[in-house]
């Protein structure tokens, strides 16, 4: 099921395939996916057990980092499994599926939990589009930096702005007042598009990142996936954006 129809495609000479091969990503607690890790056990001594399927069993878990290859996972210390064992990785992001087939990699045991490093199977060409649009969106929130510190605007604002990965297409300039340098204004560029959203205005305006589109506004079911988009990158920012930004941006991103 593809995330987006109307953003977010890819040719066949762009995809986050081609620049993004060995990369991973960060996954913030606070990005509304549900993951879900699905393998047959072992027994104490090692044996598979069976089951009247053939199905492994479905462990709930939280998703540490994703990339186009692999995957991180925190699982309870329950589950007995060994390198080499295949595994299906389910990802639910607000009722939108996405099932990767793939076998575990490593385990590292801790106190309370088991983290699980899986490789994932090459996603067939029917889940493809839909694999890009969800590793494009995650990349988005989670690579952005500081790209130059507050700095005068005008008399009365100063601006600070953070970037994406050198060709993401993403970057948040953040507009602070000069007298208490709280949050003001921002514009958020996700690829193709940007995003506006002033305090006090619980309206965002949602537009063509090429300022020669924006005279012609964006046919309203593309501004729904623009905002859809937004309001899934918001919530997988990490902490190199400082917190009062992110929790200005949450306020919008609902």
């Amino acid at each position: 099921m593809l995330l987006f129809k109307r953003i977010l495609a890819f040719g066949k000479d762009e995809t986050p395939s081609d620049r993004r091969l060995g990369l991973r990503y960060c996954i913030s607690p606070r990005f509304p996916l549900k993951a879900v890790l699905n393998l047959v056990r072992r027994d104490d001594e090692g044996h598979l057990l069976p089951s009247s399927d053939g199905q492994g069993r479905d462990w709930s878990g939280r998703l540490i980092n994703i990339s186009r290859s692999g995957a991180r996972i925190q699982l309870p210390r329950a589950i007995c499994v060994q390198p080499g064992d295949r595994c299906r990785l389910k990802l639910d992001l607000e009722g939108h599926p996405l099932e990767l087939p793939g076998c575990i990699a490593h385990v590292i045991e801790r106190r309370d939990s088991v983290v699980y490093g899986l490789v994932l199977d090459t996603v067939e060409a029917d889940g493809r589009a839909a694999y890009d649009q969800f590793i494009e969106l995650i990349a988005l929130g989670a690579t952005l930096k500081p790209s130059r510190p507050a700095q005068p605007h005008n008399e009365h604002y100063l601006i600070e702005q953070y970037e994406g990965e050198p060709g993401a297409g993403a970057r948040l300039d953040i507009w602070r007042r000069t007298d208490d340098r709280d949050v003001a204004a921002f514009e958020f560029w996700l690829r193709d598009y940007r995003v506006r959203g002033l305090a006090g205005r619980s309206m965002l305006e949602y537009l063509p990142a090429s300022e020669a589109d924006s005279a012609c506004p964006m046919p309203p079911e593309q501004s729904a996936e623009v905002h859809r988009l937004f309001h899934w990158v918001v919530p997988n920012l990490q902490t190199a954006v400082a917190a009062d930004v992110r929790e200005f941006l949450r306020n919008y991103a609902a």
